[in-house]
């Protein structure tokens, strides 16, 4: 069942995509865990393409079992009705817009289509919310479409009509922060599913600095942060990150696994307490939280960070000259039921700040100095 309402959209120019969607999160993406669960049929291309990280490819004169190859889902020819493709988000999210790619469909894309949100597993008695009313798509290229912020969401369902071939479809929107219940529990305060956020940086060369907050290890250097490399002497570079929330800095996580021969030579943190979304990278209210550092190929690397105490929403994290880190995690608390608890961060018998401890993803390797 699906609930009808009138539903507001904006068409987004190719061209105003940053500026439109460059504050959101791509909800959908298999890089935070995004899946298709139900799909009513995908004979010539599998529906799970929809949510690749990578652009399609053309596979033109390439042939399968079922005809040529698509990097996409395309479905059958001659659906009555419609064809639909039910996605659960990597998570709960707030939805802003979203982009229907048809890249390489050409005579074959979906005509049309339309999405709907609910927040529980659906099964045949879910009702459905309209989200993005029917709309005209055309061949091989990218469709942008700005809707106003729904309700909390963790599943979509995209509806072609009445068939045909979508190479990709991202939901952007804001992710629903998951937060520790003991407030005095140390977490990661910069991944993405707390609510952590790249704001600003100074080089996306080679890999997106947004990959930093991602969930894991990733697979390869395609999915961290590289930057060109430069020759200018005193050179550095850097990427500002938005924290999930207020909190009191203990540790910081830095990841150059798959990152062998260009890892940067060295790297330090500063810390801001701001307002703004993206503060003055030369600012002078930035703190030094860590001093410049030595980096390491393919490893993991922990440091204790200063000013445990202060509280801090951004930080800033600068390599030197240039280079890759595939995460950055920044382990600490939230400020605001810190005061009363701080007790328990620290230890009496040598009158030092003690380390939090650090929350370890499945995967990692820990390597310590």
């Amino acid at each position: 069942m699906t609930m009808q309402r009138t539903m507001a959209y904006e068409v987004v120019p190719l061209e105003n995509f940053s500026k439109e969607f460059g504050s959101t999160t791509e909800l959908s993406g298999v890089s935070i865990g995004g899946q298709v669960v139900h799909v009513s049929d995908e004979f010539f291309a599998e529906a799970f393409q929809l949510l690749l990280v990578e652009p399609p490819v053309s596979l033109a004169k390439q042939y399968g079992p079922n005809g040529e190859l698509y990097s996409g889902w395309e479905t059958r020819r001659h659906n009555p009705t419609y064809d639909w493709c039910t996605i659960k988000l990597g998570t709960t999210g707030i939805i802003t817009g979203f982009d229907i790619d048809t890249t390489h469909f050409n005579g074959n894309e979906a005509p049309e289509a339309s999405v709907d949100a609910a927040y529980d597993f659906p099964n045949e008695g879910t009702t459905w919310k309209g989200i993005l009313p029917k709309v005209r798509l055309g061949p091989s290229r990218r469709h942008l479409y700005k809707i106003p912020a729904t309700g909390q969401t963790t599943y979509v369902r995209l509806r072609i009509y009445p068939d045909g071939g979508i190479a990709r479809f991202r939901v952007y929107g804001h992710v629903m922060p998951i937060f520790p219940a003991n407030p005095v529990e140390p977490f990661d305060l910069a991944h993405i599913f707390t609510g952590g956020k790249v704001v600003a940086t100074s080089d996306d060369h080679f890999g997106s600095s947004s990959n930093l907050l991602l969930p894991g290890r990733g697979k390869d250097m395609g999915d961290g942060w590289e930057t060109k490399r430069s020759y200018t002497k005193d050179h550095h570079d850097w990427v500002t990150i938005k924290l999930g929330t207020p909190g009191y800095l203990s540790t910081a996580v830095i990841d150059t696994i798959h990152f062998k021969g260009n890892f940067p030579e060295s790297c330090d943190i500063r810390g801001i307490y701001s307002q703004d979304l993206a503060p003055d990278a030369n600012s002078d209210d930035w703190n030094v939280i860590l001093s410049p550092v030595k980096l390491g190929p393919h490893r993991m690397h922990f440091f204790r960070l200063s000013n445990p105490y202060k509280q801090y929403t951004h930080v800033k994290v600068s390599i030197y000259p240039d280079g890759g880190i595939k995460r950055i995690r920044i382990i600490g608390t939230m400020a605001a039921e810190y005061g009363a608890d701080m007790t328990e961060l620290t230890t009496q018998a040598d009158g030092k700040y003690q380390t939090t401890p650090i929350i370890v993803e499945e995967g990692w390797e820990i390597i310590e100095d």
